[in-house]
């Protein structure tokens, strides 16, 4: 257990709020896998998908899936897909990829902030920078990426390039080393399908009053926003007299939320998982939330022998199960047969509502989770042929230091203008070890492991640019070649630099001999006694001497030297006559 909680604790703390995306409309035969461990079931709108979610359809079937920050995917028949990485960081950017493993798919969306939005498809990887409108496709034997509307990044083992609107690409081949670039998109009777539904959920009146990107239009169809007194602007829905929340639908266990409430309701999306419901002037209005914050459905429970109860809390009610419910009443309350380990919590199920429910049962903060067994950890799916696609973001402040602005790319080398040089000569070869530098394209056998593999960066496009630039891959430029006077170049001989200061000949340069040492005759002191008398026990040390003040040295003034021509080593040593030295004949 310790080792598992070790394991665990990165995840844990670069984790943030849990993502959920929705289950929109739905035509034909769809199924749901949402663990490992689960059995495929048939897809129910409004249902929650978390990451890890695996979505198939059968023939003549097509699906649509909200994002919580506003894009779209969509299925068509006979394919599958899975939400390959959905999960909120705790500094708040949201990484998103999905993967088409076979079939058709369309997406509609735009990367928020520095949140990291991709496509997959077998072979071929797409990173969406702004807004687009993508439709992939994925055979048996090739795959397709097609751009509808905007502009995305496309990445392959055999190419990396921009993909414009109006553009495909094709990828062939077990180990997509091939691809083709097409200059159009063929239309597929489908599009129109999700041109329709691009229109649809294009703008809402109701993303004024609510923080949430999804599921805002079945607002504007399902109800209609007005003011109260007491609680500001709320929603009211098209329902008849005497409907209540929370009772079409049913409770779906998940493991990191608990008892999920899935709405029957075709608006059943924001009102059960943001903000609460009021009883306001005998009518029930939803009262939208400030916080963004994914709920599983916000109510009291109520737990009596062989039943469960629920039903919604006031807005801003901390209710902690000590006391009644704002909200609660007989009539309010929904019921459901209830037993130990169900995961299905269905109100459709109960034959008999409970006849005085406070006399047999009490109010709950949360019914009892299933068991939870181990084989849930073990299971295994089968490998996607899209393979692993989870996504490592890199964030500035997370992943790398980002305190300073990126510096200014370094100037390139003055060239040499040579007319008769060869051009080729300026670029280095290529170096195996280091792979292709980028923007560079290789012929096929440049580099090992690598054949013909091509980056493509067409130009004139800025917003794809690099906002780091990479180093140069060389430690130093080559310096240009430098002919000698008397060498046989075939450019002409460039001079050598001048010096710093003139370069003076050897015999400009006066010698001066050492001086000789000063004698005692020299400085006239009397020359001490061999044998000094007996009588004197110890003889006493003779008076220093007084020291000989030094002349000053004189200073020797070279000549004035005239700036001279560099001459040859065997000139300069012939030149060289021998310096007399004139203190020594005196």
């Amino acid at each position: 257990m310790k080792r598992l909680t070790l394991y665990l604790m990165p995840a844990v703390l670069m984790a943030g709020q849990a993502r959920y995306a929705r289950l929109g409309d739905f035509d034909g035969k769809v199924e749901i896998q949402l663990h490992a461990a689960d059995a495929w079931m048939a897809a129910q709108r409004n249902l929650p998908l978390p990451e890890a979610t695996w979505l198939r359809t059968a023939a003549a079937s097509k699906v649509e899936i909200e994002l919580d920050e506003g894009s779209a995917w969509r299925m068509g028949p006979d394919s599958q897909a899975e939400i390959s990485d959905y999960t909120r960081l705790s500094t708040g950017q949201r990484v998103t990829l999905l993967s088409l493993d076979r079939g058709i798919a369309y997406f509609t969306g735009e990367p928020a902030g520095k949140d990291a939005l991709s496509l997959a498809v077998p072979g071929a990887q797409v990173v969406l920078l702004r807004g687009a409108r993508v439709r992939l496709e994925a055979l048996e034997s090739w795959s397709r990426v097609s751009v509808i509307e905007g502009m995305v990044k496309f990445s392959s083992p055999a190419a990396e390039m921009d993909l414009a609107e109006g553009q495909s690409v094709r990828i062939q081949g077990p180990t997509a080393a091939q691809f083709s670039l097409e200059t159009n998109v063929v239309a597929l009777p489908l599009d129109g399908w999700s041109e329709q539904r691009d229109q649809a959920l294009e703008s809402s009146p109701s993303s004024a009053r609510v923080p949430e990107r999804y599921g805002l239009k079945d607002l504007d169809s399902g109800g209609q926003w007005i003011q109260s007194a007491t609680l500001g602007t709320v929603w009211k829905p098209d329902v008849p007299q005497g409907w209540q929340p929370f009772q079409k639908g049913r409770w779906l266990w998940y493991d990191a939320l608990g008892y999920t409430w899935v709405s029957d309701d075709p608006w059943g999306w924001l009102p059960y998982h943001y903000g609460r419901w009021s009883h306001s002037d005998a009518d029930w209005v939803w009262v939208p939330g400030a916080k963004t914050i994914f709920k599983p459905g916000e109510v009291y429970w109520f737990r009596g022998a062989g039943f469960a109860g629920w039903g919604p809390l006031a807005p801003d009610e901390n209710w902690t199960a000590a006391g009644t419910p704002q909200l609660y009443s007989a009539a309010v309350t929904s019921f459901a047969a209830f037993q130990q380990d169900a995961r299905v919590l269905d109100p459709a199920g109960l034959l008999a509502r409970p006849q005085n429910p406070l006399a047999n049962g009490t109010f709950r903060m949360a019914m009892p989770s299933p068991e939870f067994p181990a084989s849930r950890l073990e299971a295994v799916r089968p490998a996607l042929r899209v393979g692993s696609t989870r996504v490592v973001p890199s964030i500035p402040g997370v992943s790398f230091e980002d305190t300073l602005a990126p510096p200014p790319p370094e100037p390139p080398p003055t060239p040499v203008t040579d007319p008769n040089a060869d051009a080729s000569a300026s670029v280095p070869p290529p170096d195996p070890t280091m792979g292709p530098p980028p923007g560079v394209g290789y012929p096929p056998g440049a580099y090992p492991g690598m054949p013909g593999i091509i980056v493509v960066t067409p130009p004139g496009n800025p917003d794809y640019a690099r906002r780091y630039p990479l180093p140069n891959r060389q430690s130093s430029p080559t310096p240009p070649p430098v002919a000698s006077g008397g060498g046989g170049g075939s450019g002409p001989a460039v001079a050598p630099p001048a010096p710093s200061r003139p370069r003076v000949k050897p015999d400009e340069v006066p010698r001066v001999e050492p001086r000789p040492p000063v004698t005692r005759e020299a400085r006239n002191e009397p020359k001490p006694p061999a044998n000094p008398p007996a009588s004197a026990s110890r003889p006493s040390p003779p008076p220093a001497p007084a020291p000989t003040p030094r002349a000053p040295e004189a200073r020797v003034t070279p000549p004035s030297v005239p700036k001279v021509e560099p001459s040859k080593p065997a000139e300069i040593k012939a030149e060289a006559p021998a310096v007399k030295n004139d203190s020594a004949k005196k």
